[in-house]
């Protein structure tokens, strides 16, 4: 009896020693779990105390009061000062910022969380050129050039206007070429448009031609993409194949030497009918179908303009007649370009740094030719003796074999 009346005793100290350490506070937590707690980011949970279940079993006074984290719920939290602090830190109900600098970890502000960041949509594409005002609309670009249109050759001048920015004026035919490597950053597949079969344009054409693509189909003439952008590498080929199949001189009209291409700036498109075969298959395409009529009557109202029209090529244009090759330069310009009645390339040679030659400038003293002769000629007598001696000199003597 004695022996089990010491062990009770020595069972009652110990139980009352754990939970009196228990009972400093409702959340009280060792140091070290504190520190592990924090830099793992995570809640800290509490090491389980004597359940007051098991206390009761053993017949035993229940020692742990209500604030048992195990026995009763943890209090609700309470909007105390942390929030207030929260909406002055952060007013107009902005998002308020962490401490902590790593983004993978969520951001907590007391005792809530607050949800990652939502990320950043990606911006649409540009809305282009419109009648109404859209984006890319504007004054159209003044007459800046007064030299007159250079008669078609073939050379490597550098174009004046190669800037990405400059896309509805860079000026690329047989003689002004593209800077080495040009290749416009901005490249987007053409399938949001309704043209499938991985051809790229640049973006800033991309809502005009899907609107086109979009009325061409409702007026009865679907549209399809043979050819968009080609890079430098792709025209190399493209041309040389034409040489191979029509010969030197022949293929100069009808396709660009590498870095004269205006497939290379992305705004150039050769069509074709949906469906249909290759456009010069035909006699006259933008004749003979319902997809080139349509696109010679309206192409210019979405921005798109026929590059090598008939009757001005290849006089003007240097490249034969193509229905189907269209450039965009935008809705505004294209819509200057059909009133005016140019093609591109005298529309954009207009537009250029001026390439007038500056005036000769007159000579500042007057000049004779023949040399007016003196009408009274010096008498021999007049002479230096030393001239004429060294005449009769030089004269005498015989010349050198």
């Amino acid at each position: 009896m004695l022996r089990r009346a010491l062990l009770s005793l020595v069972a009652i100290a110990v139980l009352s020693g754990g939970s009196v350490a228990a009972s400093t506070g409702p959340t009280a937590i060792p140091t070290g779990f504190a520190r592990a707690s924090a830099d793992t980011g995570r809640d800290p949970v509490p090491p389980a105390p004597v359940p007051a279940a098991r206390v009761a079993a053993l017949g035993l006074p229940a020692v742990l009061p209500a604030t048992d984290p195990v026995s009763s719920p943890s209090p609700e939290p309470t909007v105390s000062a942390a929030p207030a602090a929260t909406e002055s830190a952060n007013p107009a109900g902005a998002r308020p910022q962490s401490s902590t600098s790593d983004p993978a970890r969520p951001e907590s502000v007391g005792p809530y969380l607050v949800p990652a960041p939502t990320p950043t949509p990606a911006r649409p594409f540009p809305t282009g050129s419109t009648s109404a005002g859209g984006q890319l609309d504007g004054p159209i670009p003044p007459v800046t050039n007064l030299a007159p249109l250079p008669k078609c050759s073939y050379a490597e001048l550098p174009t004046p206007l190669s800037s990405l920015a400059d896309w509805n004026l860079t000026l690329a035919d047989t003689a002004y070429a593209l800077p080495v490597g040009y290749a416009p950053y901005d490249l987007v597949s053409a399938a949001p448009a309704g043209f499938y079969g991985g051809n790229v344009v640049r973006s800033v054409m991309l809502p005009d031609l899907t609107a086109m693509a979009a009325a061409a189909a409702k007026a009865g003439a679907p549209l399809a993409i043979l050819s968009s952008y080609r890079a430098y590498d792709t025209q190399v080929y493209t041309f040389w194949h034409w040489v191979n199949e029509l010969g030197y001189s022949q293929a100069l009209l009808s396709s660009a030497r590498p870095g004269h291409s205006e497939h290379q700036l992305g705004l150039a498109i050769d069509f074709k009918a949906a469906g249909g075969p290759d456009p010069w298959a035909y006699y006259d395409w933008a004749r003979d179908t319902p997809a080139g009529a349509w696109l010679d009557a309206n192409a210019w109202q979405f921005g798109f303009v026929m590059s090598y029209p008939k009757g001005k090529s290849p006089s003007v244009t240097c490249y034969g007649y193509e229905p189907w090759h269209y450039r965009y330069v935008g809705r505004a310009e294209a819509a200057d370009i059909e009133a005016s009645g140019l093609t591109t390339r005298e529309w954009l040679w207009q537009r250029q740094p001026d390439q007038t030659p500056p005036p000769s400038t007159p000579p500042t003293y007057p000049v004779t030719w023949p040399p007016a002769v003196p009408s009274v000629q010096p008498s021999p007598a007049a002479l230096p003796t030393t001239g004429r001696r060294r005449a009769r000199r030089s004269t005498s003597r015989s010349p050198r074999p």
